[in-house]
């Protein structure tokens, strides 16, 4: 697609939902860094305070916007006011995410409801919201949607609320994608699906009220909770990542996704499973997978 690569965007104009923080505020800090202004929004108003004052600090273009993706009328008001007053919007990063984990079974209402609310509905607003003007606005765009490579995989022990609202992101885009080429070439669709990034996500409850908060019934569901968010504590840095994420989108890349052998590999078992009619393999089978790649 024309007019998306990294090295023509200063000047040009990229939204990012859930900037107040992790892979969001890398994106944000990325896209000022190569000349775009960037309008980050979030529930998390410390977060776009921290993120403007570091960008302004450094003379980039930032403005940001408390806005709770879960209202429609909130993302509507975001679009209508970054048209208002810019015109257009060359990226569109649907990015703000949040993550609960426990058996399915014990996952009150709410949990369920919060997932889908925020990781489905708030991609569903801001594709309402923003795709519509974009295709008016007579110069390239592309729509980035969060996902994970959770929203490929099979269903993870205790991931049900995150990874079912991740899957729906993914076949949105897919569909996004697809209908977008029917109106012309100008506007496009990519599908981001990070693997393991250092960010908050696995405390996503400090952003809800301390009644509404998630409670692990048991200590499997605890040393599984530990055992991962300490792990993504320890990965890639959100600044290399979003580094990644902009090559990928110069490239013209739909899928943007992990590339490592242990992905490859899950991928391919799901796959060969469903096409063979067998059940998803056991956690323990897929974690000597892990442990294997990971070893050599």
């Amino acid at each position: 697609m024309s007019g998306t690569k990294a090295e023509n965007r200063r000047g040009q104009v990229c939204v990012v939902t859930g900037a107040g923080s992790g892979i969001g505020s890398g994106l944000a800090r990325h896209a000022a860094g190569v000349g775009m202004h960037v309008i980050g929004a979030d529930v998390d108003t410390a977060g776009l305070q921290r993120l403007e004052e570091a960008l302004r600090a450094r003379g980039q273009s930032i403005e940001t916007r408390r806005t709770d993706v879960r209202d429609e009328q909130a993302v509507e008001e975001l679009a209508k006011h970054v048209f208002d007053r810019h015109g257009k919007v060359n990226l569109l990063f649907n990015n703000a995410g949040v993550l609960v984990d426990g058996k399915s079974w014990e996952r009150p209402m709410r949990d369920w409801r919060w997932s889908f609310e925020v990781n489905v509905f708030g991609v569903i607003h801001g594709i309402r919201s923003f795709v519509p003007r974009m295709l008016g606005q007579g110069e390239a765009g592309r729509v980035i949607n969060t996902s994970s490579q959770g929203g490929l995989m099979g269903g993870g022990t205790f991931m049900a609320p995150y990874q079912a609202s991740k899957h729906a992101v993914t076949v949105i885009t897919e569909t996004l994608h697809t209908e977008l080429a029917l109106e012309g070439p100008t506007i496009t669709a990519s599908c981001l699906c990070p693997a393991e990034v250092a960010t908050g996500i696995w405390s996503s409850d400090r952003l809800r009220p301390q009644s509404e908060r998630n409670r692990l019934e048991s200590e499997a569901e605890r040393q599984f909770h530990d055992a991962v968010a300490g792990a993504v504590a320890k990965s890639l840095d959100p600044d290399e990542f979003a580094a990644q994420v902009f090559a990928a989108v110069g490239a013209d890349k739909f899928w943007i996704v992990p590339t490592d052998p242990f992905f490859r590999g899950v991928i391919e078992l799901r796959t060969r499973r469903i096409l063979e009619g067998l059940p998803p393999p056991a956690t323990a089978d897929i974690m000597k997978m892990f442990e294997r790649t990971k070893a050599g």
